[in-house]
């Protein structure tokens, strides 16, 4: 930055208008000394001048005041690399003129210039409850949407879910917030997804129960004997559980179990789940009762288990995935080499010929195949894999933030990821919706 030292403007606002028709009588003579100050304040702008050309300007606003020339000031404070008092400027413009866009406008290309995004939303939301836009403020928050921040690293990560996500640090699981921020220490040898406010977990003596979002014990399963892992508990109060050997279904509510034994289980998720027993899969209800005769040489669960979504689930047969619903029955009638179960409303990630696209709930293509890796969308963003890494797309298959990362992971509500480079996981955050307003 140049070393200009300009007059401190804010001093100056409580200066600017009213007092000059007490010094000038003549209307005429004002104008003509507006007009050359202005024709001045440029000249000396034009020839970089501006300390000079700060003044003039100063002398042009104390005969008339406006919006548009304070921001005409303001852009000469960019041009000089002051960007600190522009935007010490600009703040004092939208304070004297909250109505007039040109401020907003000013202030919001300040920020940019400084890469300070989250001061760039947060004019954006003080225009919006203004009901005050404009295309170059609509233009440059387009701009950046997408743009990010890194924090903290972990050795171990999963999906945000309802809420938390849990992830590991120094050899133990800890939770974090839908906001990033740690509320649950790492103290847990295991530690699995919240559903219904608690997230099962295996403590340093090997005991698993179920912990509340404070981290406290919640629900022990006393009615269950060799507990070796506890698994998801879904919105119907059944949860998967290992003794060891086998995988089971157990009710909450009942305390008793309604399927069992099976070589592998998934959590029950939209009134189903998943069973193995060998080499082949079936679909169970809530009751333990089979949903259809079909059986499935593979299924596609989520990262806690879950085989159901949206009543959709991805399920293989004579060598292909295809789309069915809760009921067994074939959506459509394409076949998919692999596929990821839709994560919320969105699409879901498919894979044909060895590369990745998305088809809607009917199976319906909406993204060609042409990437080399994709997880399902989430939020209205989806993890895929480049040549040179990870990114995201938006649903238009458009590229809207950067690759080169090892690993991703799904956005939640809050606009809040992982990511994964050079062996470590962070937090990867939107400013889009984490601004102070």
């Amino acid at each position: 930055m140049k070393n200009y030292k300009f007059l401190v403007p804010i001093l100056l606002v409580a200066l600017l208008g009213g007092s000059v028709y007490k010094t000038y009588s003549d209307r005429e003579k004002i104008n003509k000394q507006y007009d050359n100050d202005i024709t001045q304040a440029r000249q000396n702008r034009k020839l970089e001048v501006y300390v000079n050309a700060e003044e003039d300007y100063l002398d042009a606003l104390k005969l008339k005041d406006s919006a548009k020339l304070r921001a005409e000031l303001g852009e000469m404070y960019i041009e000089a690399e002051d960007l600190r008092t522009a935007a010490k400027w600009g703040e004092s413009l939208i304070s004297e003129y909250p109505k007039e866009y040109v401020g907003y406008e000013f202030l919001i290309q300040v920020y940019l210039e400084q890469k300070d995004y989250a001061s760039c939303f947060r004019i954006k939301d003080e225009a919006d409850g203004l009901k005050i836009s404009s295309k170059k403020i609509e233009d440059i928050i387009s701009d950046i949407k997408y743009e990010y921040y890194l924090e903290g690293e972990y050795a171990q990560v999963e999906e945000f879910s309802n809420g938390y996500a849990a992830v590991k640090k120094e050899k133990k699981w800890g939770y974090l917030n839908s906001k990033g921020h740690r509320v649950i220490e790492s103290e847990f040898e295991e530690a699995g997804a919240f559903a219904k406010e608690v997230a099962p977990v295996i403590d340093d003596k090997g005991r698993a129960f179920y912990i509340d979002n404070e981290g406290n014990r919640k629900i022990v399963i006393d009615f269950v004997d060799n507990i070796e892992k506890l698994g998801y508990m879904s919105m119907d109060n059944i949860f998967p559980v290992n003794d060891g050997k086998k995988w089971s279904l157990y009710s909450l509510d009942s305390k008793k179990k309604i399927a069992g034994d099976y070589d592998e289980v998934s959590a029950m998720g939209n009134g189903v789940a998943a069973v193995k027993s060998g080499n082949k899969w079936s679909l169970i209800d809530t009751k333990g009762k089979k949903v259809t005769k079909d059986k499935y040489d593979s299924v596609v669960m989520d990262s806690k288990g879950i085989v159901c979504r949206n009543d959709r689930i991805f399920a293989k047969q004579n060598g292909y995935y295809y789309l069915f619903d809760s009921k067994g029955n074939k959506v459509v009638k394409t076949k998919f080499d692999d596929a990821r179960l839709f994560a919320d409303d969105g699409y879901a990630a498919v894979c044909v010929d060895g590369k990745w696209g998305f088809v809607d709930k009917d199976g319906k293509q909406v993204i060609k195949p042409q990437f080399n890796e994709a997880h399902s969308f989430s939020n209205g963003l989806a993890a895929v894999r480049f040549t040179n890494g990870w990114g995201y797309v938006d649903e238009k298959g458009n590229k809207v933030i950067a690759t080169g990362f090892d690993d991703a992971c799904d956005f939640n509500e809050q606009g809040k990821t992982f990511v994964k480079k050079d062996d470590k996981w962070q937090v990867l955050t939107l400013y889009l919706y984490n601004h102070e307003s």
